[in-house]
């Protein structure tokens, strides 16, 4: 028997080498090469599977291809359709020449059109409009996005109606919303928001640099960074009079338009006192003024609250209007703040 087995392998791998190409309305069933052509749809279980035409069922081997449009299930190494693809690819490498309707799941993922299912793998590319979804490492979309990327790195050229979830999110026109540490657009449409560390819109956007005065820190240096709405703000704070001169810390913050001229700016950030390892946590509620299309005037009550490292000095204010220390580590202050901003933005 086993010299039969081996036999009949030998005798399939040299029909599949010799039939390879040469006729491909001839069904073939080897151990090693499979061929299908079209209205053949049997399941192809082999180390190569070559199905022509239009296909129903499965592939499943090392390689498998569909020279037209696939219905079914290709499991493997490679995965390979000519033309639109509406059930699932599973391996290492899936590509696909017409629209996803269903998934892909590999660690390099390909459609040459749309994308109207999911492609989930560590790669996902497709080249036209997309109302899927694409999770993985490094996700592009090159044309409308109307539905989501999820990733390390999303990318689209276009225009974002759906969302992008990542660490470094970019596309052309920003239309609902992007979350991650990193955000870029060329522009941004009502009811678009970018939400991140650093979000930078060059058409809408907006960034400033602020000096500022408070009753902890005299000098205060800050830059803002998002959208008019939401504004990620890097602090950077010093006074002289303290034996730990320093602290930086981060936060949040929205100018409310009341008008052309004035609105309302409430702020919230953390400051970390360098050495003396003191947290402060701020928020105050400004009231602001364009004074000209790039210099604005902002000032408003403002409340710390100083978390004290252990055996630490407490910090003295220049004023206050109300201050309560509830124990050795924790204090709240309530003082005042005032800030000049030169608007680089357009």
């Amino acid at each position: 028997m086993k010299t039969i087995r081996i036999l009949l392998a030998a005798v399939s791998v040299l029909v599949s080498q010799w039939t390879f190409g040469q006729n491909d309305s001839i069904p073939i069933y080897t151990i090693m090469y499979n061929q299908a052509p079209e209205g053949f749809d049997y399941p192809l279980i082999g180390f190569v599977n070559n199905a022509h035409g239009n296909h129903k069922g499965a592939q499943i081997g090392f390689i498998n291809t569909n020279t037209k449009a696939f219905t079914g299930a290709q499991v493997g190494f490679v995965n390979s359709i000519g033309d639109y693809q509406n059930g699932l690819q599973v391996g290492f490498v899936n590509s696909t020449n017409g629209p996803v309707k269903g998934m892909q799941v590999g660690f390099v993922n390909s459609s040459a059109d749309s994308v109207n299912g999911t492609q989930l793998g560590f790669v996902n590319t497709q080249e036209h409009e997309s109302t899927g979804l694409q999770t993985g490492f490094i996700n592009t979309s090159t044309k409308k996005l109307n539905g989501a990327q999820v990733g390390f790195v999303n990318s689209n050229p276009i225009e974002v109606t759906g969302a992008q979830i990542g660490f470094v999110n970019t596309t052309g026109k920003l239309s609902t919303l992007q979350l991650g540490f990193v955000n870029f657009a060329d522009s941004i449409k009502k009811g678009g928001i970018p939400i991140g560390f650093l979000s930078i819109v060059k058409q809408g956007g907006y960034q400033a640099i602020e000096v500022g005065y408070n009753e902890l820190f005299p000098y205060n240096l800050s830059v803002k960074i998002g959208i008019p709405a939401l504004y990620t703000t890097i602090n950077g704070a010093f006074n002289p009079d303290f034996d730990d001169e320093f602290a930086v810390g981060a936060g949040l913050g929205s100018n409310i338009a009341v008008g052309p001229v004035f609105f309302i700016n409430p702020e919230a950030y953390y400051l970390y006192h360098v050495h003396a390892e003191n947290s402060i946590t701020r928020a105050s509620f400004n009231f602001g003024a364009n004074l000209s299309p790039r210099v604005q005037f902002v000032a408003g009550p403002s409340v710390s609250w100083i978390r004290y490292a252990d055996d630490y000095d407490v910090i003295d204010p220049a004023f206050s209007f109300y201050r309560e220390r509830f124990d050795e580590n924790d204090e709240l202050i309530v003082g005042i703040n005032a800030a000049l901003r030169i608007q680089l933005s357009k």
